[in-house]
């Protein structure tokens, strides 16, 4: 019998299989594809890897301000790819040996699960362990739009990621963050990107005012926003905006409409877990209502990112050892890997205000920090927004549109979890000059 069998091997399941591994248990880890998951091999990795060569190639452009004068540029897609390839590989090697190092067994295949913590592999073999741990991630999410389906045209993010050659034109249904993410790379290197979003604005979870600070660096793309996609014919998509009839036209269309859990065929029924089309049903410690089994990641519906999902892991497992320790959902940090960056963690002013509380904000331009004027202009947009409660001056939401922005969120995230104040954050010493020293500028506008 094994302590844990976890069912999953991307962010959420091999982090929880080392933590456990590490720990002195008997672990099993079953994955049908690549270890890492959707995250490493097909997400958060290979696209970053491609954004970081485009806001090279865009930035060279634009240096001839710095005193860079670069001629006869040109951004060579197969070269990127081939980088890309390779940082997916040299990590998903990193992964293969941290879950062998933590003593942890690895099959390759597909389980499900049966009743009483049993699972069963597809290869015919069944077995028990004390605990069990779901982390089988999502899948795009495809709408019912007519022409969608079989349409060689049409493209999810794996499909994107496998290209050849970047399209002349391509059409992004959807703008939250793959669709945007997506759209910037594609711009920057030259490709004619219009975005088609159903929502009155691209990145709905964002703050409104902050989302207008990002909107004025996108330039080079077409964004259409509260526009209702009809249906696909070739490349061609025909959707209505205030009662007009529209359409975009490209070599590709990119559907970007979001992620939906992996909950289907995995024997949750059997085994009487709770779930519906929104995700496994858990507590705050990541338990299901059946004993012994726990659910992690994207498969719980509850923050689909491979942050989350890690953090997701460790918690189950400190939860199996003995030491229950709650998930702090109410401040898991967010990023956009646009160029600058967004980033944010806790309330936007629109929930806020749907909480009944009362709050002190502040929205601070970035060009008041040294170090973002001197390698971005006076013209670069960005900003720092905060929100506190009045009277306890408790922290309650935070974002940033900034480069490194993704790098300085980290940094917020225990304070919102724990309650702190905007008093705790006035004592907070930031380096100088950096981008960051924004946050505290912006604590000090702030009256609460």
């Amino acid at each position: 019998m094994y302590d844990i069998i976890i069912i999953g091997g991307g962010p959420g399941g091999y982090v929880a299989a080392e933590r456990a591994g590490h720990a002195g248990l008997k672990v099993l880890l079953v994955e049908k594809a690549e270890l890492g998951g959707t995250c490493l091999n097909r997400g958060c990795i290979p696209t970053k890897s491609l954004l970081s060569g485009a806001k090279l190639y865009k930035h060279a452009k634009e240096g001839a301000r710095y005193g860079l004068k670069a001629e006869g540029l040109s951004f060579d897609f197969a070269a990127a790819a081939a980088w890309k390839d390779d940082v997916v590989g040299k990590l998903r090697s990193g992964v293969e040996f941290s879950v062998k190092k933590s003593g942890a067994e690895v099959y390759s295949g597909s389980a499900r699960l049966a009743a009483g913590r049993r699972v069963v592999l597809d290869d015919g073999r069944e077995l028990e362990a004390k605990d069990v741990i779901l982390a089988t991630g999502s899948s795009p999410a495809l709408p019912p739009i007519p022409g969608l389906a079989d349409n060689p045209k049409v493209v999810t993010s794996d499909g994107l990621l496998a290209l050849a050659a970047p399209p002349e034109r391509l059409v992004v249904v959807g703008g939250g963050v793959i669709g945007v993410e997506f759209a910037s790379f594609f711009s920057a290197i030259g490709t004619k990107v219009t975005v088609v979003e159903m929502l009155p604005e691209i990145l709905p979870f964002m703050d409104a005012e902050l989302v207008g600070v990002f909107r004025r660096t996108l330039r080079g793309l077409a964004v259409e926003t509260g526009a209702k996609v009809e249906r696909i014919e070739g490349g061609t998509v025909h959707y209505e905006k205030g009662g007009e009839k529209r359409s975009a036209e490209g070599d590709l269309v990119l559907v970007a409409t979001g992620r939906r859990p992996n909950v289907q065929g995995m024997g949750l029924e059997e085994a009487g877990v709770a779930f519906s089309p929104k995700g496994i049903e858990v507590d705050d410690c990541l338990r299901t209502g059946v004993p012994g089994v726990w659910a992690v990641g994207d498969a719980t519906g509850r923050a689909l990112l491979a942050h989350a999902a890690s953090a997701m892991g460790e918690c189950a497992v400190e939860g199996i050892l003995g030491r229950p320790r709650p998930f702090a959902f109410k401040a898991v940090p967010w990023v956009v890997y646009g160029d600058p960056e967004c980033a944010g963690v806790g309330m936007t002013e629109a929930e806020a205000k749907a909480a009944g509380l009362d709050f002190a904000k502040v929205l601070l331009p970035a060009r008041v920090s040294g170090r973002f004027l001197a390698e971005n202009g006076q013209a670069a947009q960005g900003a720092v927004k905060l929100l506190a409660e009045r009277g306890s001056g408790r922290l309650l939401g935070a974002g940033i549109v900034a480069p490194y922005a993704g790098e300085m969120v980290w940094g917020l995230q225990p304070l919102l979890a724990r309650g702190a104040t905007v008093a705790e954050l006035k004592e907070t010493i930031f380096p100088h000059p950096t981008v960051s020293e924004l946050i505290r500028e912006a604590a000090w506008e702030l009256e609460v």
